[in-house]
C-alpha cells in the first residue's frame, strides 16, 4: 500500500513515542543528512489520538493511532496495530472498524483502564519492527453520568515554514454540546522548536519553522483540559513542517460559513456541513483535490453522502427514536491526483443526544436593518431523536452579541425571543436552560448578520 506523508492521514491526535531500539527518530527537527555513500536506517513513532479520555458504562469513544518514520512519511499503511485493554472488565476494545488504525473502546463498568496499542511496522525490505506500546488512560463513569471529550477537527496537520496557522479544539459533552467556555483550566505544549504554540483557552495559534530545503520536521502539539467532572481530558496534534519551500494543505469543515468541528444528528433531522481545503496561504484549493471524497464513520448507523457535484454532505443517522445517544466520529478524506495529496479532517458526532435544544431558523440568520424587520427566534427541544415540549426544560434565558437586540416573543414563551437588527454586521443570540429530568445543562447558539 502506497506510503502517504503522515499528517494528511486522517489519525486522532498525537503523542510522540521514539523507537529506542533504533536510536529514535521524529523530534523536532530534520534529521541531519547523511555522509555520501551512506544510507541512514529509518527509525519508526507510533502515535495516539487520546492521552486520558473518558466513557460512560455502554457508552464508546473511538481512539487512533498512526505511525511515522524518521522523516515525516506515513506508514501506517504497512503497519499492524495490536489493540487491548488492561482491565476488559472496565472497558473493552474493538479494532474492526474502517478506518485503519482506529478502534472503538466500550464502557463495561465504573473504574480506570489503560488502553493499549502495539504497532508492528513492515519496512521497504519486507523485515518488521514492532514498537513499544503506547497507552491512553481511560475513565469509566456510571451510564447515568454527562461525560466529556475532546473534539480535534485536526489532529495531524501539515504546516509549511513560516506559517502562523489558528487552530481550535472543542470540549464536548456526550449530549453533543460545546461546554469549552465553561472550564478554564486549558493547557498547550510543543514538543519542539519546529512548532511554536501561543494559546488562550481551547484556541491556539501554531507557528511553524523548518528551513531545511530537503527534509521535512516534526513536532506534537498537546492539549489537555479539566472537564466540569473533575476528569482530565488530553489529546495531541500531530504537526508535519515540510522543507523549505513545499506546500502545505488542510481540510476544513464548514457550517453556516463557521468552522465546525461537532454535529449534532437526530432520526428525524439530518445534518449538513461543507468541506474544502485550503493551502498554508489561505487559498481554497479544494478543486484541486481532484480524486474520490470519502466519509468514514466509526458508529454502524451513521452515515453521510454529498450532494452531486459538491463536497456538501448530508449526515444521518438510522437510530430509532428514543435509541441513544451514541457518540463516535465522522471522517472527511479529500484525495488529489493532481498534487498526489490526500487529506483529512474529523468531526466529533452526536446521534440522538438526550437532551439538545435545536434550531428552526435559517443557519446564519439574515436580519434587515431597512425596514427593521424583526424576527421570531426559537429554540426546540430535543429528547433521544424525540421532539419534546419547551417545559421538559427550565430557567430559559436568552443573551446576544453584536448588533441586535432581543424582545419578547408575540407569543410570550419562554423558548423564543424576537430579534431586530441594530446596525450592519455579525451577530450571535444564545438560548440557554436547564433540562428538568436530570438538570443537564442546555445551550444553543444562533449566528447571523444584520444586512
Amino acid at each position: 500500500m502506497r506510503m502517504r506523508t503522515w499528517a494528511s492521514w486522517l489519525a486522532g491526535s498525537a503523542v510522540t513515542m521514539l523507537l529506542a531500539a533504533c536510536g529514535g527518530g521524529g523530534g523536532s527537527s530534520a534529521p541531519a543528512a547523511p555522509a555520501a555513500g551512506t544510507t541512514t536506517p529509518l527509525t519508526y513513532t507510533v502515535k495516539m489520538s487520546v492521552t486520558s479520555g473518558e466513557v460512560g458504562v455502554g457508552r464508546t469513544i473511538t481512539i487512533s493511532a498512526l505511525a511515522v518514520d524518521s522523516t515525516g512519511v506515513d506508514v501506517s499503511g504497512n503497519t499492524t496495530f495490536n489493540w487491548t485493554s488492561t482491565d476488559n472488565t472496565v472497558a473493552t476494545v474493538d479494532a474492526s472498524t474502517t478506518t485503519p488504525g482506529s478502534a472503538v473502546v466500550k464502557g463495561v463498568a465504573p473504574g480506570t483502564t489503560a488502553v493499549q496499542v502495539v504497532a508492528t511496522v513492515k519496512s521497504a525490505d519486507n523485515t518488521t519492527v514492532q514498537l513499544p506500546a503506547q497507552s491512553a488512560t481511560i475513565t469509566v463513569v456510571p451510564a447515568s453520568a454527562l461525560t466529556y471529550s475532546l473534539s480535534i477537527p485536526n489532529t495531524s496537520l501539515s504546516m509549511s515554514d513560516g506559517q502562523q496557522l489558528p487552530v481550535a479544539v472543542s470540549l464536548v459533552d456526550s449530549n453533543g454540546s460545546d461546554v469549552s467556555a465553561s472550564v478554564n483550566s486549558w493547557a498547550w505544549s510543543s514538543s519542539g522548536t519546529a512548532v511554536q504554540v501561543t494559546a488562550s483557552q481551547n484556541n491556539a495559534t501554531l507557528k511553524a519553522s523548518n528551513s531545511s530545503p530537503t527534509t521535512a520536521a516534526t513536532a506534537s502539539v498537546s492539549v489537555s483540559v479539566t472537564a466540569p467532572d473533575g476528569h482530565t481530558l488530553g489529546g495531541v496534534i500531530a504537526v508535519t513542517v515540510q522543507k523549505n519551500g513545499a506546500a502545505a494543505y488542510r481540510v476544513v469543515t464548514t457550517k453556516g460559513g463557521r468552522e465546525v468541528n461537532a454535529l449534532q444528528v437526530f432520526s428525524s433531522r439530518p445534518e449538513t456541513f461543507t468541506s474544502r481545503v485550503l493551502r498554508q496561504d489561505g487559498q481554497d484549493v479544494t478543486a484541486d483535490f481532484d480524486g474520490a471524497w470519502t466519509y468514514t464513520a466509526t458508529s454502524a448507523t451513521l452515515s453521510a453522502s454529498e450532494a452531486a457535484g459538491t463536497h456538501d454532505a448530508t449526515v444521518r443517522t438510522s437510530l430509532a427514536n428514543d435509541k441513544g445517544p451514541v457518540q463516535g466520529s465522522l471522517t472527511v478524506t479529500a484525495v488529489s491526483s493532481k498534487l498526489g495529496e490526500r487529506r483529512s479532517a474529523t468531526l466529533t458526532v452526536t446521534e440522538n443526544p438526550a437532551w439538545a435544544l435545536v434550531s428552526d431558523n435559517q443557519d446564519p440568520m439574515t436580519l434587515l436593518l431597512m425596514p427593521p424587520i424583526p424576527v421570531e427566534v426559537t429554540a426546540r427541544m430535543k429528547h433521544l431523536g424525540d421532539d419534546a415540549q419547551y417545559t421538559a426544560c427550565s430557567n430559559w434565558a436568552w443573551s446576544s452579541t453584536g448588533p441586535v437586540s432581543l424582545s419578547p416573543s408575540l407569543l410570550m414563551l419562554p423558548n423564543q425571543v424576537r430579534a431586530t437588527g441594530t446596525a450592519a454586521g455579525d451577530f450571535t443570540i444564545t438560548a440557554t436552560c436547564t433540562a428538568v429530568a436530570d438538570n443537564t445543562p442546555l445551550k444553543l447558539v444562533f449566528y447571523g448578520t444584520v444586512r
